[in-house]
């Protein structure tokens, strides 16, 4: 418990460190740690599918590591031809790999290194999409309320799983999801949502008196984006213990002490980030029309 809870403080102040560069709007700081932690993941996939190309596995890292950067950069805008262009050349090669190394390698091992080289960097890269918002959309978004939004993610994410261990300890009868994860409780998942919501709502009420001069973001929104997005983060929790289940592993690394590796650590983060991205989006349709 002690080295857990260390590592979890460690871990805060690093993320405490980025959200101050955020919110000053350091353009390009964050793509490079985003960037290794793409990798890391990325490498994490392909050691618990125990993988033996290590072609396809420095591939997919290089690729997971340029994710960040290209959103972060707007690097499609000095490429002459379309991203979908570049997926589809990149599922080639990652497929022409495995005919070459058929022999150690399964297709298995190609869908998750697709996956860990472009659905992981994606869904990190939503965070510069929210961290622009003041940019793209002036009239509407500050600075801080893209930190804040950016905050409410990592709370939907971190702040519900450190409410749901503790509480499910505590109170835990029922179980969730046994065949899944069997340590966590229904009654821990209640208590997730619940701590994560006046978590969300409590910062709310602190930026809106100091912080916020713009309406756009409302205390009901907070309150039911919270509830949503907390439980669609557990989902990609129990989404990613399927697939360390599924071979047999207990964790994905062994990076963070008590935590597990950085898969273990942003495995929620990966479905609430992409989730506050799309819900904003959804919202400025609505307000367009």
């Amino acid at each position: 418990m002690k080295i857990r809870i260390i590592t979890g403080l460690i871990c805060a102040a690093i993320v405490i460190m980025l959200l101050v560069f955020t919110g000053l709007g350091y353009q390009g700081v964050m793509s490079i740690p985003m960037g290794a932690i793409a990798a890391i993941a990325a490498y994490e996939m392909m050691r618990v599918s125990k993988c033996k190309n290590k072609v396809l596995t420095v591939f997919s890292m290089i690729v997971a590591a340029i994710g960040p950067a290209y959103v972060d950069f707007g690097l499609q805008q000095y490429i002459p031809v379309p991203l979908s262009v570049l997926l589809i050349a990149y599922v080639i090669v990652m497929l022409i790999i495995m005919l070459k190394h058929y022999e150690t390698t399964k297709f298995e091992h190609v869908a998750l290194a697709l996956f860990g080289s472009v659905a992981i960097p994606g869904s990190l890269g939503t965070f510069f999409e929210v961290r622009d918002l003041c940019v793209d959309y002036p009239e509407l978004f500050q600075r801080s309320h893209c930190v804040f939004l950016i905050l409410c993610a990592m709370y939907c994410a971190w702040m519900s799983d450190t409410w749901a261990y503790f509480i499910g300890s505590r109170f835990g009868k029922h179980k969730l999801s046994p065949k899944i994860s069997p340590k966590k409780s229904v009654e821990g998942a209640i208590g997730g949502v619940v701590g994560t919501v006046l978590f969300c709502v409590a910062t709310y009420l602190v930026c809106d008196k100091f912080y916020f001069h713009l309406e756009t973001v409302k205390l009901w929104m907070v309150a039911a984006g919270a509830v949503i997005i907390s439980i669609l983060g557990m989902c990609g929790d129990l989404s990613a213990s399927v697939i360390k289940r599924n071979f047999g592993e207990k964790d994905f690394g062994n990076l963070f002490p008590g935590h597990g590796g950085v898969l273990d650590r942003i495995d929620s983060f990966l479905v609430t980030m992409p989730s506050v991205y799309v819900f904003i989006q959804i919202g400025l349709a609505f307000a367009n029309k």
